[in-house]
């Protein structure tokens, strides 16, 4: 849905400072349900303030093509984390697993529990927990990212009745079904993400939608434990809570979930705090770190007064004022971005959304013939 760049805001005295700009396509820009699912993404993000949660900066628009500028996080997701860790070092430390998912369940109990400034709830859902939307910095901050199909009161585009929308593998068995939501769906999804991490298999992933669908609503799930030997019974029962079918049975809130991640590292004595994930991180991607250091990036400068029927300055030059990040069609194109600028998940020109009708049958339906 949106083109991602890296960029760098400037000010008086020589103030600087890099974010991030994610632009609305612009083949999407006359299309009114993409427009205000980027508007909603911005105006409930805006709305959230909380160490785990990516901060939104700025909503604008050129020549009424929208952009968000927000929080440049300085890191990668935890999917991509987990990739380099088994590449490079072998298992990410169980701890640190439990360090990512306690600091992901921190920033979903804050957005679940947010208000608007007249003091009316949210109640919000992300709807989209998954590992692509759980950054990991090197500084050790875990950041919750990508309200972009999230559900909240107010919102400008309203979800049909009966359709989904998310990523299949990590939905609750109710957002299966299309059935209405509270914000113990986004608990199941991140303990669909935790059991991923602890066990380094796919938990409901198949061959195909309906497939995945149905394994969310019905799968049988072994503990984590009877998939990775050494796990502690006590982290089974943890994770099993989460992943409970039926929402009664879950955590009531992500930071009762929380809460229990962080008694489960003092119970057991395990070093996982954020200084211990900053230092895993920095070794994990010191290759990359150092090459930053030595070679500085090309990192694109926006001033919002540049438009399509205006020249661009010539490259290397910046915009006169103060700058806010906002691309137009004859900015550099965004691969020329190192990747280790900005995370993987966040990269690429287009993010599909997902929106369908549920063909996987109601609690007590019949399946397919």
């Amino acid at each position: 849905m949106g083109q991602i760049y890296l960029a760098r805001q400037k000010g008086p005295v020589g103030f600087q400072k890099l974010l991030v700009v994610k632009r609305l396509l612009p083949h999407l820009s006359e299309e009114e349900e993409f427009i205000q699912m980027f508007l909603d993404e911005a105006r409930i993000a805006a709305l959230l303030n909380h160490p785990n949660i990516a901060q939104i900066y700025e909503l604008g628009d050129v020549d009424g093509i929208y952009f968000i500028a927000m929080e440049y996080v300085h890191g990668e997701a935890i999917a991509e984390v987990n990739k380099r860790a088994i590449q490079r070092k072998g298992l990410m430390p169980l701890a640190l697993k439990c360090r990512v998912i306690a600091d992901a369940a921190a920033g979903l109990d804050a957005a679940h529990h947010a208000r608007s400034p007249s003091g009316r709830k949210l109640a919000l859902i992300h709807r989209d927990v998954s590992p692509q939307n759980v950054l990991v910095g090197f500084n050790g901050c875990v950041k919750i990212i990508d309200f972009g199909v999230a559900k909240a009161a107010g919102k400008l585009a309203q979800t049909v009745v009966g359709t989904i929308k998310g990523k299949h593998a990590y939905m609750s068995p109710e957002q299966a079904r299309g059935e209405p939501l509270d914000h113990r769906s986004d608990v199941f999804g991140l303990g669909t993400v935790f059991y991923e991490l602890l066990t380094q298999t796919r938990l409901f992933k198949r061959d195909s939608e309906l497939a995945t669908l149905k394994a969310v609503v019905g799968a049988k799930v072994a503990p984590p434990s009877e998939v990775t030997p050494g796990i502690p019974k006590a982290l089974d029962a943890l994770v099993l809570k989460a992943l409970a079918r039926n929402r009664d049975e879950r955590f009531a809130t992500a930071g009762e979930l929380q809460l229990a991640i962080e008694d489960f590292l003092v119970k057991h004595q395990l070093p996982g705090t954020t200084a211990h994930l900053a230092a895993f991180m920095r070794e994990l991607y010191a290759e990359e770190l150092e090459e930053e250091f030595s070679n500085e990036p090309t990192i694109i400068a926006y001033d919002p007064r540049l438009t399509a029927g205006r020249k661009a300055p010539p490259s290397g030059e910046e915009p006169s004022g103060p700058t806010t990040a906002v691309p137009t069609p004859k900015a550099p194109a965004a691969k020329s971005v190192p990747p280790a600028r900005v995370p993987k998940s966040m990269q690429g020109t287009e993010q599909k959304e997902t929106s369908r009708k549920t063909t996987v049958p109601p609690r007590g339906g019949k399946g397919d013939k």
